[in-house]
């Protein structure tokens, strides 16, 4: 857990990477709460809140008697809201950080086309 972001945000996004990829498949139980708490060193309040902001969300859903798991849409729903990031935010903040160094919109497409063939 690092201090950029509240730890219950750090457990979603860790959960939505473990959907992402394909450490929980749809319909497949997650880590539960005692056990982030414990895996995390968190307290299980949080761990609790990023879990019910998860099925609030429709991410995650309860099983009865078993557990939390993983919603038919969540992979599908992860994958867009993290594309509209990178669109909203991700990419016009590093054509402004390129501007900002002088860097020319030629020179830039081009470091983006020799990074695209690692």
């Amino acid at each position: 857990m690092t201090n950029e972001k509240p730890v219950f945000i750090q457990i979603i996004d860790m959960i939505k990477d473990d959907i992402l990829s394909e450490v929980y498949a749809a319909d497949d139980l997650i880590i539960s709460i005692p056990q982030i708490s414990k895996l995390l060193s968190v307290n299980p309040t949080t761990a609790q809140k990023a879990i019910s902001l998860l099925v609030e969300r429709g991410f995650l859903y309860k099983k009865r008697g078993v557990g939390m798991a993983v919603t038919i849409e969540a992979k599908d729903m992860i994958l867009q809201e993290r594309q509209d990031i990178f669109h909203k935010q991700i990419v016009p903040d590093f054509i402004s950080a390129a501007k900002k160094i002088g860097i020319p919109n030629n020179s830039l497409m081009q470091i983006i086309k020799e990074n695209l063939d690692d």
